[in-house]
């Protein structure tokens, strides 16, 4: 009976915790899974770059992004490494194919 008072409350807390790890990894799979079946050709209208100040190490971290219209007329901000940032420029077309995570330049 004294083992149950004593690892009792332990059981209960890694329990606990075990779900919120599985929880948190089936929202990452689930979010992975739903972009990479996402599919769409769009033509980039805007770039943009955004920082933002560490609090922590008091540096600047840079996000780039694209702003894409959809062939059906839907606009969405596409984030980017600045590799692919510095080679798209506005007026080319992108393409995201199913399966893939990121789009391609077509044009």
């Amino acid at each position: 009976m004294e083992k149950y008072i004593v690892f009792g409350p332990i059981i209960i807390f890694f329990g606990f915790f075990g779900l919120l790890i599985l929880g948190f990894f089936l929202l990452v799979g689930k979010l992975v899974l739903k972009a990479k079946s996402d599919a769409w050709v769009g033509e980039v209208i805007d770039k943009g770059h955004n920082t933002k100040k560490d609090s922590d190490s008091k540096r600047l971290e840079h996000f780039y992004f694209y702003r894409v219209r959809l062939e059906n007329g839907e606009e969405h901000n596409i984030a980017t490494s600045i590799k692919f940032w510095n080679e798209i420029k506005v007026g080319d077309k992108l393409k995201k194919d199913k399966g893939s995570l990121w789009p391609k330049k077509i044009s």
